[in-house]
């Protein structure tokens, strides 16, 4: 008996693959495609070579001496499938992320958020003071929630490598290292840190990119791993437990203020600076509330930092 079409297993698309293909077969070209979508040549090209493979056919071949293509057989017959739907499609996504009520769902680590999003939301907001943003304060899953397409835009401290994320490098920060004034009566310099050996580490949970930087630098210096007493998610929680006397950490050199009688701090210099970047769905690149808001998210990170 035959089986019927729905009895085979359909491979999943990711409209991403289809958008460039529309956009090369259009152009006649992948670095007219590249321009239109705001991605690489080699992201274009990428695309759809991972759309042939998908499609089990070749689509386009290039014309020779010259970066122009030509769409195959196959390549025509894909294009003329596709016809007027796909540009519904890509239309009425752009529709509704220009409406007037949009929410735009953002992830951002808990410390940027804490400390800068109270700045980027008033200087968003001179701009654009009707569409909603949704936040979730975040790190470990940015990159899986954008994968599945649970968010829109977020702010990172990992680049991800994914053709489907477009992202954006802000800056960098440093990172320091904070104790209970208490323990000590003088201030401790970063050659002085071994003296921490036997003291409870504070620490973020497992995963976050802090975490990991702080365990691989003080290992070093130990040699063995720190003794990690508490972990949590979030710079403000540490920073507590700190003032509390409860123990040692390591974070973003913003989180205690220059001075402070109780808590002091160290830069480290022996730690690499943590990136932040700005990534968003690929196909929102030129969207105009997500380029605003990297505009804030730039201007106010950016001035602060480079300012240190």
């Amino acid at each position: 008996m035959g089986s019927r079409p729905d009895d085979h297993p359909r491979k999943k698309i990711d409209i991403s693959l289809l958008q460039t293909f529309h956009h090369v077969a259009r152009s006649g070209s992948f670095s007219a495609a590249a321009r239109e979508l705001n991605i690489s040549y080699q992201s274009a090209a990428n695309h759809v070579r991972r759309l042939e493979q998908m499609y089990g056919a070749k689509l386009v071949e290039a014309e020779k001496g010259s970066r122009l293509i030509h769409l195959t057989p196959q390549g025509k017959a894909l294009r003329a499938s596709l016809g007027r739907e796909l540009e519904t499609i890509l239309s009425r996504i752009s529709v509704l992320m220009h409406d007037v009520r949009t929410v735009l769902r953002v992830g951002v680590p808990q410390a940027l958020f804490h400390h800068f999003f109270a700045r980027v939301l008033a200087e968003f907001r001179q701009r654009d003071p009707d569409i909603e943003l949704s936040f979730f304060e975040r790190d470990t899953i940015l990159e899986e929630m954008m994968l599945e397409g649970s968010l829109d835009v977020c702010i990172s401290e990992r680049h991800f490598g994914d053709s489907v994320i477009t992202q954006h490098l802000i800056c960098e920060y440093r990172l320091s290292l904070i104790y209970p004034q208490a323990w000590f009566d003088r201030t401790l310099t970063e050659s002085e840190i071994g003296l921490l050996i036997d003291r409870p580490f504070i620490s973020y949970e497992p995963g976050q990119t802090i975490r990991s930087r702080s365990l691989d630098f003080l290992s070093g210096i130990f040699g063995q791993e720190p003794n990690i007493s508490t972990s949590t998610s979030g710079s403000t929680s540490i920073a507590n437990l700190i003032k509390a006397g409860l123990g040692y950490a390591i974070v973003p050199q913003w989180c205690v203020p220059d001075g402070d009688r109780h808590v002091p701090k160290i830069i480290l210099d022996g730690v690499k600076p943590v990136k932040i970047y700005y990534g968003n769905s690929a196909f929102l690149e030129n969207n105009e509330y997500v380029t605003a808001l990297y505009e804030a998210c730039r201007n106010v990170i950016l001035t602060e930092l480079e300012g240190d």
